[in-house]
């Protein structure tokens, strides 16, 4: 089989994750794939390059450039795939204009869609959407959030050619994780054996509702009975209001802005309790990871979160915006035997529901229904 993924850019975050990890897991059942991106640095080109993944970059220069579309058709006829798979809307829109008036209008098109909310910003976004749409011969969705909100009741599309996929992930690397780098991040953030610590990874964008967090977690502080800091990982453009609202809320001795980091699997292990406080998510890939490191998850319950996250039994869900139950969340995962009872379960959900191999096994039988 001859796949060819297209996605926006190859930066890291949930949706392009997922596709590496699809890719590399493809690749090594010696299915020839290649991945075309839009635009930006390829952060993963030197993992897919080592799994035998071939990456193009179609080399956008502004949303609307004509380029990418000429690049994509000859890329097509190049490789004659049997499958073209889309993630993320700007890839949607680009495959669907470079497979208009050509010899590959009968070429199998798969979208993946990985979050809810409109299809883009602006005039025309659920028409655009649905157009595009409609030329997929089936969607994945990641959850089954997305499958009804974004596919079925946004973009109208047929129920019966929409399939729930959920995102898998191996949880080893996250379990094997020495205590002297566990000790070596924390010393960093000068958080001690003591010290109860919460955390996020996230972007520092409006979706993922920070600002929340930094209330939830100043509240909290009221009432905490022992040390405790906040961990933000991650950078975006909020960052400047965040650390402002920190000041204002007093609390910004107790925050540490840890910016860009690339071990995830250690940040992971580090906490405590791991929070996001997202207003939306198509599934949450980071809950996983969390997860997988056997820590409790403080979560929204939106979305597809509670189709990760049990409530009371692998983390805490509260309603979304609230900073009092999200205060009263932090309250109760101060004891250590039900914080390492939640992780537990955790694991274990990981390991029964979101595998490699149910992603895989899954996505290859929508190819195959489709060639």
């Amino acid at each position: 089989m001859n796949i060819l993924h297209v996605i926006t850019s190859l930066v890291r975050g949930g949706a392009e994750n997922h596709l590496v990890t699809l890719a590399i897991e493809q690749a090594k059942q010696k299915i020839s794939v290649t991945i075309a991106y839009l635009k930006s640095k390829p952060y993963w080109l030197e993992t897919l390059d080592k799994n035998h993944v071939r990456v193009v970059s179609l080399g956008m220069r502004y949303y609307g450039d004509f380029q990418p579309i000429i690049k994509l058709r000859s890329l097509i006829n190049d490789l004659q795939p049997d499958i073209i798979h889309a993630h993320l809307p700007p890839g949607e829109i680009y495959t669907r204009i470079a497979l208009l008036g050509t010899s590959s209008k009968k070429l199998p098109l798969i979208i993946s869609k990985h979050n809810e909310g409109h299809f883009y910003n602006g005039f025309g976004h659920r028409y655009i959407g649905s157009l595009v749409a409609k030329r997929s011969n089936h969607i994945i969705a990641i959850s089954n959030a997305v499958k009804t909100n974004q596919c079925i009741n946004y973009l109208d599309y047929p129920s019966e050619k929409v399939k729930t996929i959920y995102y898998g992930i191996d949880p080893t690397p996250y379990q094997n994780i020495c205590d002297e780098k566990i000790k070596k991040i924390r010393s960093l953030w000068s958080v001690t054996d003591e010290t109860y610590l919460i955390g996020t990874v996230a972007r520092l964008v409006p979706q993922k509702c920070l600002h929340n967090l930094l209330e939830g977690f100043s509240l909290y502080l009221q009432t905490a009975t022992k040390p405790t800091k906040l961990v933000v990982v991650g950078v975006g453009a909020l960052e400047a209001d965040l650390k402002n609202q920190a000041i204002e809320l007093g609390i910004q001795e107790k925050v540490i802005w840890a910016g860009f980091r690339e071990d995830i699997t250690v940040v992971m292990n580090a906490l405590d309790v791991f929070a996001l406080t997202s207003i939306y998510e198509g599934l949450g890939l980071v809950l996983l990871e969390a997860m997988s490191a056997g820590k409790p998850v403080v979560a929204s319950n939106i979305s597809a979160i509670p189709e990760v996250v049990i409530n009371g039994t692998t983390g805490i869900l509260f309603t979304p915006k609230n900073s009092v139950g999200l205060a009263e969340a932090f309250k109760y995962l101060e004891n250590e035997k039900i914080r390492l009872h939640l992780g537990d379960r955790g694991r274990e959900r990981v390991k029964i529901n979101f595998t490699l191999d149910k992603m895989i096994d899954k996505t290859l039988a929508v190819y195959n229904a489709c060639i």
